[in-house]
């Protein structure tokens, strides 16, 4: 093999990658915010099912940290940090975690590569024993890092709905969430 054949291999490569790259980029964005809605309805799932299980409130609430189990209820990022799953054994109208008399059942850590997990109506998920939210239908919003406008880049974003009888389902923006709809 000669230089320029080998030249004109690595300049057929480069070009090759180039192409490639900014498409990968995209599909990562979009796997990362996939991945993210799927661990969050599958905890509002576990939290519906554990809660007429056990016939006691399940919460799932935002945390601080990967190894934090104090519910936060203000923040402008809400669930970025990780959330937490338990039941509350104790039915205080708090709705926090007590690691005397609550049952932890589940631990999410922060998302990678997620800047934004806002959430409306509600700063915590709590189903009743009959499997009910406590409270009104939510919505979630997931946007990916380094997005700044969801106009211009709609694929970096996804959304949630969640019906007050528990159905949750997915969404391009939790804009699209009809609350007159949702029950």
């Amino acid at each position: 093999m000669t230089a320029i054949e080998l030249l004109v291999t690595l300049a057929i490569l480069a070009i090759l990658i180039g192409l490639a790259a900014p498409s990968m980029t995209r599909f990562i964005v979009q796997w990362r915010a996939s991945n993210t809605v799927n661990a969050l309805t599958g905890s509002l799932r576990i939290a519906r099912t554990e809660a007429i299980a056990r016939a006691r409130p399940v919460v799932v609430c935002r945390v601080a940290s990967n190894t934090s189990t104090t519910c936060l209820s203000t923040g402008a990022n809400d669930f970025v940090s990780g959330w937490i799953v338990f039941v509350n054994n104790d039915r205080d109208a708090s709705f926090d975690y007590s690691s005397t008399t609550d049952e932890l059942l589940l631990r999410q850590e922060a998302p990678s590569g997620i800047a934004k997990i806002a959430l409306t109506n509600a700063n915590r998920f709590v189903f009743l024993p009959n499997g009910l939210l406590n409270g009104t239908a939510g919505s979630i919003n997931i946007e990916a890092k380094g997005f700044s406008s969801a106009s211009t880049t709609p694929w970096a974003r996804k959304g949630l709905c969640i019906t007050k009888p528990g159905r949750v389902r997915s969404v391009a923006d939790s804009a699209s969430c009809d609350s007159a709809t949702e029950g």
